[in-house]
């Protein structure tokens, strides 16, 4: 028998639109925990799928990050769409925020170039 406590895989998986909406947002897990005022600690359970998120809550996430609730459940692919990022991703989507828009589309466009099997998302 499943523990009902226990996050399955869709709990998983918002957590990774948690985690992926934080990132795109600039936002520290320290701040988005004083924003919920909670510790920086449940936010990485969360972002883990550790814990599970109550409704509420994912609501008050929402709110502080910008998105829709229902964004957090759009395109329900596996959770192995959302890996885990290594600190190098970190820094290098850190430092892809901080250029300008056009820059960052010549760099997607010469990625894209390289890797041609890759969707376009634009």
């Amino acid at each position: 028998m499943r523990n009902s406590k226990a996050a399955s895989d869709i709990d998983r998986q918002i957590a990774a639109r948690i985690r992926l909406a934080r990132l795109e947002t600039g936002m520290s897990q320290e701040k988005l925990a004083e924003a919920l005022g909670i510790t920086f600690q449940q936010v990485q359970k969360y972002e883990k799928g550790l814990n599970r998120i109550s409704a509420g809550r994912l609501r008050e996430i929402s709110d502080t990050l910008g998105r829709e609730v229902t964004w957090f459940f759009e395109e329900m692919p596996t959770f192995e769409a959302y890996p885990t990022l290594s600190k190098a991703d970190l820094r290098m989507l850190k430092n892809l925020k901080a250029l300008s828009p056009e820059t960052r589309r010549a760099l997607d466009a010469l990625l894209a170039s390289l890797n041609p099997v890759a969707e376009t998302t634009e």
